[in-house]
């Protein structure tokens, strides 16, 4: 059950609360936090872009590259994952492209201590919620490579259509694998979640 905490403003993503966590917009002060799984391979790599080195570096997109990149793709800034009666961001969850005016593509990472506790699916599921009733997007994507099979549990367990393989790219490793493209239109999720109006 979602409960949005706050009005949106048109920029940033309002405060969500779920049945076991609360996502949040993150801050420079939630930089360590978010230096503490950033800059792990392990959960990099397998989402398509580098290890983040330094804290400074991660402070530094903070303050300046993820916002231009928000203002470039004319995007909302997404949210920080927090277990309820902690303040640690132990993830995120955001929109990292616009693919159209009304298509958004879905991004997340998490902390491998909190793998495996079904955080993920239920904070992606708080997104598309908020996408679909305070953005009314027509449709979002998630896209990842084939090996990630992480992520591709997360699209499959909410009823996400895998609509395109392409094969053959290229990883940061230089492992060749196939990036999968999954989709979900409103009218699908609607048709499953009933969707209240806001």
């Amino acid at each position: 059950m979602l409960k949005i905490l706050e009005a949106y403003d048109g920029k940033s993503l309002p405060k969500v609360e779920t049945n076991r966590l609360i996502l949040r917009q993150w801050t420079v002060e939630d930089v360590e936090d978010l230096f503490a799984y950033a800059s792990l391979p392990e959960v990099c790599l397998p989402a398509g872009f580098p290890p983040v080195a330094t804290l400074t570096e991660e402070r530094k997109y903070i303050e300046s590259k993820y916002l231009e990149n928000l203002v470039k793709e004319n995007l909302p800034s997404g949210y920080g994952i927090t277990v309820k009666g902690s303040n640690r961001v132990i993830g995120s969850c955001d929109f990292n492209h616009r693919r159209a005016d009304d298509v958004f593509e879905i991004g997340y990472l998490l902390h491998p201590d909190f793998w495996g506790r079904g955080y993920m699916p239920e904070a992606v599921a708080a997104l598309i919620e908020v996408a679909f009733t305070l953005l009314h997007l027509h449709k979002v994507e998630i896209r990842c490579y084939s090996s990630n099979q992480q992520s591709k549990r997360v699209a499959e367990k909410l009823g996400f259509t895998l609509e395109a393989t392409i094969r053959n790219y290229k990883d940061l490793e230089g492992n060749r694998v196939d990036e999968l493209v999954y989709g979900l239109l409103r009218t699908e999720w609607e048709e499953k979640h009933h969707a209240p109006s806001y």
